[in-house]
């Protein structure tokens, strides 16, 4: 087979050459200037444009076949001009997270109340302290909740409690603002109002009922410590100084006089109160066989411990007289059965001393009657809860009071407005800071709504945050908060009904913070994203 050559394409002579050919023309020079100029321009552009489709080609050579959004293209591309029609597929979330690691998110695997939506995996985010607590996702029920001023807490805590009816868990709070009035009316349920004048007077040392699972030894020791706790605590106050060794000894050798706990051969403790302690603090004969074991005189003990004896009579007919002086053995006022129990100490909330005194009475009055063996589940709830918590003896309550939640199907909520009000519990490395360090870091459920600057490394080192999630605080949005269940963490919007957001948003204070609210939502993603990756750039 032969071949023959394309013959050579004639050389293209330019417009001067051609019209200078022409016989009896002559070219002027400008002209003819001009013209190669325009012929030279002409070449230069042919020859990119050769240029570049033979860059082309090669590309094509090293690349393959192109490609766009339908595939590839050419020749044995098996490009298909008609649209594919597949079924969709359905798998469960197990499968699912598998071929989208990271960004699936099992969930917290447990039922509960509809809080809103996680941040992250967009999915509903459920929550119950009692279902996590029984699949060992916590391994505590109790609850810390912080947020500023206006950054939606109070909406969080009373929707809860709204919700968390419905799975049959109860409540009971101590309210020193007026916050949950409405929400009462709601219910149907009447505050019990403290204060001089009021009707409702409640005794603070009523017993608490032995639960089926504790021997008499543990319940009779367990309610000592819990007397002597809230005694020694209003004291303090009272006195504003700590107890002295001979104070704490007469006023347990008194208390075990009134409840008969000196008599082994009683199978039975008397009922003690406020009125009844002091008539024995004040009658040595009935403690002074213990003070004879110990080769001291009793009267001799009372005139050391009379600071003690002064600050009860006072506190008894004076700062609390007509509130927590009752002698009934029981608090009739609180039934267990009910939806739930609010007490108001609006009316004492303008003398801080008289304050604190007040909250640790009614929440022991409080615990020690809906502390029963047959009560529902239910949440209780520590308004302001730093200022009891600036005492010792009122901080050893708490603890104690944190041990018999699992016992009694409790969940204890605390809420402060950030953690670095800890600074007003104690100086750091005092005992009472480091109880009070220690009872919120055992603590099963945080809750972190914005903080300001100032309160990201406490925060961040009480809840086990990364730096990421530590500087993410500052930007959360109204109804945004960071959640931290056991060892998991999430970023939860909380979305209210429209039932619910009259009910609520009692806060006046409730506004839009230039800077923070008004984020753009790119922003807020990447923040999102920031925190989802631990990638702070």
């Amino acid at each position: 087979m032969t071949t023959t050559e394309r013959p050579a394409r004639p050389v293209r002579r330019t417009r001067a050459a051609a019209i200078g050919a022409l016989p009896g023309v002559t070219v002027p020079g400008e002209v003819a200037r001009r013209l190669a100029q325009r012929d030279a321009a002409a070449a230069a552009a042919a020859a990119a444009r050769s240029a570049e489709q033979e860059q082309r080609r090669l590309e094509r050579l090293i690349r393959g076949t192109g490609l766009d959004r339908r595939g590839a293209k050419g020749t044995g591309s098996g490009r298909l001009w008609g649209r594919m029609r597949l079924q969709a597929h359905t798998a469960p979330s197990r499968m699912l997270k598998g071929i989208y690691p990271w960004i699936m998110d099992p969930g917290l695997g447990v039922p509960g109340a509809y809080v809103g939506q996680d941040l992250f995996s967009q999915a509903s985010f459920l929550f119950d302290p009692f279902e996590l607590y029984a699949a060992g996702v916590i391994s505590s029920p109790n609850m810390a909740l912080v947020g500023e001023i206006g950054a939606g807490k109070s909406a969080l805590m009373k929707s809860l409690i709204l919700r968390l009816l419905v799975f049959g868990i109860s409540f009971s709070w101590v309210q020193v603002k007026p916050e949950y009035e409405d929400l009462c009316a709601a219910l149907g349920i009447e505050p019990l109002r403290i204060g001089p004048g009021q009707l409702v007077r409640l005794n603070p040392l009523a017993e608490v009922r032995r639960h089926p699972e504790q021997n008499d030894v543990e319940h009779r020791a367990g309610n000592r410590s819990r007397r002597i706790a809230l005694l020694e605590g209003l004291l303090q106050v009272a006195l504003r100084r700590g107890m002295r060794p001979v104070e704490r000894s007469v006023i347990g050798w008194a208390l075990d006089a009134a409840t008969g706990a000196d008599d082994g051969a009683s199978t039975h403790l008397a009922p003690v109160s406020l009125p009844s302690l002091l008539g024995h603090l004040v009658t040595p004969q009935r403690w002074q066989h213990r003070a004879v074991e110990l080769g001291l005189d009793a009267a001799d003990l009372a005139d050391q411990a009379q600071d003690v004896r002064l600050a009860l009579a006072e506190l008894v007919t004076g700062s609390l007289s007509g509130m927590f002086d009752s002698t009934e053995p029981r608090n009739l006022a609180f039934d267990f059965r009910a939806l739930g129990t609010v007490v108001d100490l609006n009316r004492v909330r303008h003398n801080e001393m008289l304050t604190v005194l007040s909250m640790v009475c009614a929440q022991s009055a409080m615990e020690a009657e809906l502390m029963h063996p047959d009560a529902p589940r239910r949440l209780v709830g520590y308004d302001e809860a730093w200022m009891a918590m600036r005492y010792l003896p009122l901080l050893r309550r708490f603890q104690e009071q944190w041990k018999l939640s699992r016992l009694y199907g409790i969940a204890n909520w605390i809420a402060f407005h950030r953690f670095t009000d800890l600074d007003a519990i104690g100086d750091a490395g005092s005992e009472t800071r480091n109880l009070a360090t220690g009872l919120l870091e055992d603590t099963g459920i945080k809750i972190a709504y914005r903080q300001g600057e100032a309160a990201l490394p406490v925060t961040g080192a009480l809840m086990s945050l990364s730096d990421v999630q530590e500087d993410l605080l500052r930007f959360l949005k109204q109804g945004v908060g960071l959640w931290k269940i056991g060892e998991r963490t999430a970023v939860v919007k909380h979305i209210l009904s429209s039932v619910e957001r009259p009910l609520v948003n009692t806060d006046s204070r409730m506004k839009v913070i230039a800077g923070i609210d008004d984020i753009s939502d790119a922003e807020w993603d990447a923040l999102l994203e920031q925190h989802a990756t631990g990638d702070p750039t």
